[in-house]
């Protein structure tokens, strides 16, 4: 086994790199096989150091997710469930992603979609670009306002 020195450095290295939420850590420390009994310990001087932040990293993981990914509210909500943020970090994670800029990330992955199905029928079309954005993690009623007014549009 690694002295505790050796450990340290190596999830402060770790906790560097990004932002992380607890679960991660814990489960690095399971991966390198740390004993359980350093655990506790270990996460508590990461959060006293402030490496360890799980409200910084569910604003950071929405955010990100967001911009970068181009996920709705509700992809993001899971990603952080699966990551086991608290219901209330969630929230307040959320409440940064602004409901304009959800539609406008819904409508780009939209057309950016749309532009792919050219040679699809308008049927599947429709089917296809609703499952697409569904599983971006888009509201449903959003879905059909954006997939109804772009096809319309396609026809013109």
């Amino acid at each position: 086994m690694e002295n505790q020195n050796a450990i340290k450095k190596k999830i402060y290295a770790y906790c560097n790199k990004a932002e992380r939420c607890h679960s991660e850590v814990k489960n690095k420390l399971f991966l390198w096989k740390i004993p359980v009994s350093l655990h506790d310990g270990i996460l508590a001087d990461l959060i006293i150091e402030n490496l360890l932040n799980e409200e910084r990293f569910a604003c950071a993981y929405a955010h990100d997710h967001h911009v970068f990914r181009k996920w709705g509210k509700e992809k993001i909500r899971q990603g952080l469930k699966r990551k086991k943020v608290s219901a209330a970090l969630i929230s307040l994670a959320l409440r940064g992603v602004e409901d304009k800029d959800e539609k406008a990330n819904l409508r780009t992955c939209a057309v950016q979609k749309l532009n792919k199905l050219m040679n699809d029928s308008p049927l599947k079309k429709r089917a296809k670009l609703t499952r697409y954005l569904y599983g971006k993690g888009f509201n449903v009623e959003d879905i059909q306002q954006v997939v109804n007014q772009l096809l319309r549009e396609e026809n013109i």
